[in-house]
């Protein structure tokens, strides 16, 4: 064969492979909109109807889900890493342990759906409808949360460390033993929510709504809570060293045996605080004083 030829059977070489992975795609695709597999990794399922299918361990990684429908679908243990599923209504669906890491849910709804154990870790799910959806011990390291809406949900044991929930409300959520660590809450909404000895070192809580939450053993180092309102809120046993509580409200607070060591309090409304064996050692306290 001459250099020429060599040269254009060459050039044909990635067109002739992006044509065979497009044929492979497009039989892949067929096979599963068939029912004959339950894996379709990388699929253009745009608007496919998945309704009472049972994908459990299916892999439908990279896939693009809008606007597909899933009622009734399982996806126990699925990998759905990388997919998109921005808009999603997945209500009361069976997502145990399922793979959505880096995956797109923007918007998608999981009203009462099942996560716990699920992989989330840099999922998106900015403006996300989480109300009472069981996540329990899912790792959520930083995920996007930004005003999702989150009330009645389970986080208990989960790891949300550097998660973005800003504006998320997770009024009444329980987020007991939750890793909060550099997440940053900026104004959440935390109303009556459970954080019982969750991990707080270095997250953000300013300005969060607090009121009668239920904060007992949390801890952390350096956790901002500016101008966050605690009232009513429960910290017996908390200990938040070096903590930012410039402004806080804390009227009415239970700090039962608390320990804002080095802390900073300056400003922060403690009327009628239970303050029953608080340590505030070299902390700034309201009117500026250091404690001893």
């Amino acid at each position: 064969m001459n250099r020429p030829a060599l040269i254009i059977s060459a050039s044909l070489l990635p067109v002739m492979a992006w044509a065979t992975a497009a044929g492979v795609a497009a039989q892949d695709r067929a096979a599963f909109l068939a029912k004959q597999t339950i894996d379709c990794p990388g699929c253009d399922l745009r608007g496919a109807n998945l309704d009472r299918r049972d994908l459990t361990g299916a892999d439908l990684s990279g896939a693009d889900l809008t606007g597909a429908t899933f009622a009734r679908t399982i996806l126990r243990g699925a990998n759905l890493s990388g997919a998109n599923l921005a808009g999603a209504s997945l209500k009361r669906r069976d997502l145990t342990g399922a793979n959505l890491s880096g995956a797109n849910l923007e918007g998608a709804t999981f009203h009462r759906a099942n996560l716990r154990g699920a992989n989330l870790n840099g999922a998106n799910l900015n403006l996300a409808t989480l109300t009472s959806a069981n996540l329990q011990h899912a790792t959520l390291v930083q995920a996007l949360l930004f005003q999702a809406e989150a009330g009645g949900a389970d986080f208990t044991g989960a790891n949300l460390r550097a998660a973005l929930m800003g504006s998320a409300r997770l009024i009444v959520a329980k987020l007991d033993g939750a890793d909060l660590s550099f997440a940053d809450l900026w104004e959440a909404k935390l109303n009556d929510a459970s954080l019982r000895d969750a991990m707080l070192t270095d997250a953000n809580l300013h300005a969060a709504t607090l009121p009668r939450a239920d904060m007992r053993g949390v801890t952390g180092e350096r956790t901002i809570l500016t101008q966050a309102g605690l009232r009513s809120a429960n910290l017996s046993g908390a200990v938040l060293h070096g903590a930012d509580l410039f402004q806080a409200d804390l009227v009415e607070a239970d700090l039962t045996g608390a320990d804002f060591a080095f802390s900073r309090l300056s400003a922060a409304k403690l009327f009628n605080a239970n303050q029953t064996d608080t340590k505030f050692q070299g902390a700034t306290m309201p009117d500026n004083s250091v404690h001893p």
